[in-house]
């Protein structure tokens, strides 16, 4: 476990005096750095751990934490919260489930974490513990059981939750492609799990299903299957390397099914720069953030804003990822609950998180703001769009989840 290298220093040392007053009254150094004086002004750090994967089968989301970081850090250099710095503890997981536990458990018991931040399906077995010991836990993750805010009240999730994308997949099919023989690929855990729940609530199911563990890179049997079982319509929910490698030997082999992709995958680093422009043109995808590396947001402000400080604090090297821009919204929605937090406390924080309401956010595309909802989640419009070949164009207007029936 290491702090992050560009985290505030660590808090000034005790004196000799100060620390044999803190022994008498019994304190211990996290709790005399934490708890100001009656009537002083609390200038301690706030605590966020980041257990992410930045090795393994998703090293590449390590992209995600980079994004995170910079926006941190931005509001640090720019005063914190109240005058309070962001104190952010990072450590990898490696997308290892027991890896995220050690980690969790060193943010809460070393590091006096509020706050603790994941990435993917993992956050799901995170939630007991950070759930008892009443820490919150907010991930950047779509499964449907980080929609559980009943059962797992200290947990929240930043993307939308994947089984609307489901239904909204399966109105869209209903509507355009009432005959379509459908496909699935996805990963091999709860993310694919949520995702055909919501086609087969929206009344459709796939004829062949296809998921492999994170990191697949050749998936040549199942496109056969798929080929052979006339699939005319693929819907693709995984990331890095696997949907650039898949949509690419489909273009190779001549098989040319209608593409759905993932709003969060469908990007230029993850699927059209591996797999080629014309291996995606055409595709569908229902997105709600911005891809900085789409010519149509050069000129967008936000964009440029957000590029500026992944250079500032040295993570330039990701900024036509949009899996940063992620990880930098995901940072300003956090700022902007702890902006307005009643008090700095895990639960300060998520009754913050969940009063969010029609908020801007720098990552969402235009016309779209925060507003929480059910689920605990933030996220409810979208907006369908069709690679062209150069961008992904806009078809139609925003939708909206609730009045298109989705979510309550």
């Amino acid at each position: 476990m290491k702090m992050s290298r560009r985290t505030r220093p660590a808090l000034i040392a005790v004196t000799a005096a100060t620390a044999l007053a803190m022994l008498l009254g019994g304190c211990t150094g996290r709790q005399a750095a934490t708890e100001p004086a009656e009537g002083a002004a609390d200038d301690s750090p706030i605590v966020i751990g980041a257990s992410w994967p930045q090795s393994g089968p998703l090293a590449a989301a390590a992209a995600g934490l980079h994004g995170f970081q910079a926006y941190i850090e931005a509001t640090n250099a720019d005063g914190g919260i109240d005058g309070r710095q962001i104190e952010l503890v990072t450590a990898d997981d490696g997308y290892d489930p027991a890896r995220l536990a050690d980690n969790q458990r060193s943010f809460v018991e070393k590091d006096g974490a509020i706050a603790v931040v994941n990435f993917g399906g993992i956050a799901v077995p995170g939630r007991p513990y950070l759930n008892d010991k009443k820490v919150a836990q907010i991930a950047l993750a779509g499964q449907t059981p980080l929609s559980d805010v009943e059962n797992f009240p200290y947990t929240r999730a930043f993307w939308p939750d994947v089984a609307w994308e489901g239904e909204l997949h399966a109105q869209w099919l209903t509507e355009n492609a009432p005959d379509a023989v459908v496909g699935f690929i996805g990963f091999n855990n709860d993310l694919s799990e949520s995702h055909i729940a919501g086609l087969e609530a929206g009344g459709v199911t796939p004829a062949q299903v296809a998921t492999v563990p994170p990191g697949t890179a050749d998936l040549s049997a199942q496109v056969s299957q798929f080929q052979a079982a006339g699939v005319d319509t693929v819907i693709i929910n995984i990331g890095a390397p696997t949907i650039g490698a898949v949509t690419a030997y489909m273009h190779e082999i001549g098989y040319e099914p209608t593409l759905l992709l993932a709003g969060n995958m469908a990007d230029f680093v993850t699927v059209v720069d591996p797999a080629g422009a014309e291996a995606v043109r055409d595709a569908y995808a229902f997105h709600w953030g911005k891809d900085p590396a789409d010519p149509k947001n050069d000129e967008d402000e936000a964009t440029q804003a957000f590029v500026a400080a992944m250079t500032e604090h040295g993570y330039e090297s990701d900024i036509r990822q949009a899996l940063a821009f992620n990880g930098y919204g995901l940072g300003a929605a956090l700022v902007e609950a702890l902006k307005s937090a009643p008090e700095m406390t895990a639960d300060g924080l998520l009754e913050a998180w969940d009063s969010l309401a029609d908020t801007p956010n720098p990552y969402l595309q235009d016309g779209m703001t925060l507003d929480a909802g059910f689920g605990g989640r933030l996220i409810f419009e979208v907006q369908l769009t069709q690679f062209d070949g150069t961008s992904w164009q806009p078809q139609g207007e925003l939708i909206d989840l609730r009045e298109a029936g989705i979510v309550d």
